[in-house]
């Protein structure tokens, strides 16, 4: 498998003089096309610093980060939307839809971004939302759906542009047990189909999902393993 994430002593801090914060401490990862890694550690550990740089959502104070072989640090912003855009989807604890709109409008909105036609869109965006088991909601709101329902919403949402990495930002910090089971199945489903998925968690149970976990604290890496006792269901002990 080629290396789509080549990062090399990433260095983030935040604050000055007695409220200065080593956000990420010469953080060295390597992720390559199809891994499912999860990035798991207390709040405060650095891990969403980290998947803010490697999303391309935020830059490091120093070090070196290739997302597939491109130099990111010299990258202007614009350049870096693109990426975004084109390459990385994003799903988050919050969901983050709007919340007057329709699934199908909400998933939709990535392809407007990128000057997709509407008919194309629409035939896209329903693609999308049938993979995660929401033909049925196309015109539904936020409001009408569960917290579960809008979470496979901003999966479909991230799937939309088909990225080389979906980044996953507490998926299931919302959710009850059965959702977030649903969630993973999902996110496993789409890994087996060669998707690569980096995963932030501070939930064991749900790092045991990955195929990989890294463990973080205090701004370092602490642990870098294989997971060799993967978890087929959340419940399981």
């Amino acid at each position: 498998m080629n290396v789509l994430i080549d990062a090399g002593n990433l260095q983030k801090t935040y604050g000055e003089g007695e409220s200065k914060t080593e956000a990420l401490k010469k953080v060295s990862i390597k992720v390559r096309a199809g891994e499912f890694v999860a990035i798991i550690g207390p709040s405060g550990s650095g891990k969403s610093t980290l998947m803010n740089i490697l999303g391309c959502l935020d830059r490091p104070d120093s070090g070196n980060y290739l997302f597939e072989n491109r130099d990111i640090g010299k990258l202007s912003d614009i350049e870096l939307a693109k990426i975004r855009n084109r390459k990385i989807g994003f799903v988050f604890q919050a969901f983050n839809l709007l919340a007057r709109t329709s699934a199908l409008k909400n998933v939709e909105l990535p392809l407007i971004y990128s000057g997709v036609k509407q008919d194309e869109r629409n035939t896209r965006a329903m693609q999308v939302l049938e993979d995660v088991n929401l033909s049925d909601k196309l015109k539904s709101t936020p409001a009408q759906l569960s917290g579960g329902q809008q979470q496979r919403v901003a999966i479909a949402r991230a799937l939309i542009n088909n990225p080389l990495v979906i980044f996953a930002d507490e998926p299931t910090g919302n959710l009850d047990t059965k959702s977030s089971n649903e969630i993973m199945e999902i996110f496993k489903k789409l890994n087996e189909k060669g998707r690569t998925i980096v995963m932030i968690t501070h939930e064991k149970d749900i790092a045991q999902r990955a195929a990989r976990i890294i463990t973080m604290r205090d701004g370092q890496i602490t642990s870098d393993k294989k997971n060799l006792h993967k978890k087929r269901n959340i419940t399981q002990v």
